[in-house]
C-alpha cells in the first residue's frame, strides 16, 4: 500500500527569523571627523617655526644682558679715565713733593684723590669682567643664573650708595660717574630679572 506522504514542517519562516538579542536598536558608535592630514613640509615647517619660537630670548632677558654688555664696557673706560686722572694727580703731588714742611693741602688732596682713582679702576674691571660673565651665559644659564644677577645688582646698589655717601667729595669725575652707571644699572638688573618672561626663560627645560 501506497503510503501518504507526510508533510514537512514549513522551513522557511525559521530560516528568515534570527534570534534578536536587544543591539538592533543601539545606535552606532561615534565617529569623529577625519582630521586633515597636513603634507610633511608643512608640518616641518610648523614644528621648526614652534621650536625656534621656544628658543627665542625674551626682549626683557635680552634688554638685560645689553645692560650688562654696556655696563661692562663703561667700566673699562671709566677706569682707563679714572687711571689717566690718577696719572695727572700723581704728577701734580710730584711737583708739590719738594717743598719742605708739611704737604700744602693742594698735594694732600691730589693723594687722596689718587688714592680713590686706583681703588675705583681696580674695582670697575673686576665689575666689568663679572657683567661679561654673567652676559655671555645668558643663552644657556638657568634660574641660578638669574638669582647670580639679581645678587649683582644689588651689591652694584649697595656698594653705589656707601661710595657716592663717602667718596663723592673727594672722587675724580669719572669715579662718580662709574659709581652713578653701577647703580643705576644695578637697579636696572633687579627690575629686569624679577619679570615673569625673565623667570619663564631662566626656568625653562634645556637639552
Amino acid at each position: 500500500m501506497n503510503e501518504a506522504p507526510h508533510p514537512e514542517p514549513p522551513q522557511n519562516g525559521l530560516s528568515r527569523q534570527q534570534p534578536q538579542f536587544g543591539f538592533s536598536h543601539m545606535p552606532p558608535p561615534p565617529s569623529h571627523p577625519p582630521q586633515p592630514r597636513l603634507s610633511p613640509g608643512v608640518e616641518y615647517a610648523q614644528q621648526s617655526e614652534y621650536a625656534r619660537a621656544s628658543l627665542d630670548m625674551p626682549q626683557l632677558v635680552n634688554a638685560a644682558r645689553i645692560v650688562l654688555f654696556l655696563l661692562a664696557g663703561l667700566l673699562i673706560v671709566l677706569a682707563l679715565t679714572a687711571l689717566a686722572e690718577a696719572d695727572a694727580t700723581e704728577n701734580s703731588l710730584d711737583r708739590h713733593s719738594g717743598f719742605p714742611g708739611p704737604l700744602p693741602s693742594a698735594a694732600h688732596a691730589a693723594a687722596v684723590q689718587t688714592s680713590v682713582a686706583q681703588t675705583g679702576m681696580f674695582w670697575s674691571v673686576i665689575y666689568a669682567a663679572l657683567a661679561l660673565v654673567l652676559a655671555v651665559r645668558f643663552g644657556k644659564g638657568g634660574n641660578t643664573l638669574r638669582i647670580g644677577t639679581i645678587f649683582y645688582g644689588a651689591w652694584l646698589c649697595v656698594i653705589g650708595c656707601f661710595a657716592l655717601a663717602l667718596t663723592a667729595d673727594v672722587a675724580p669725575t669719572a669715579t662718580v660717574i662709574a659709581t652713578v652707571v653701577e647703580l643705576a644699572s644695578g637697579v636696572l638688573l633687579i627690575v629686569l630679572m624679577v619679570q615673569r618672561e625673565g623667570i619663564a626663560w631662566f626656568g625653562r627645560p634645556r637639552h
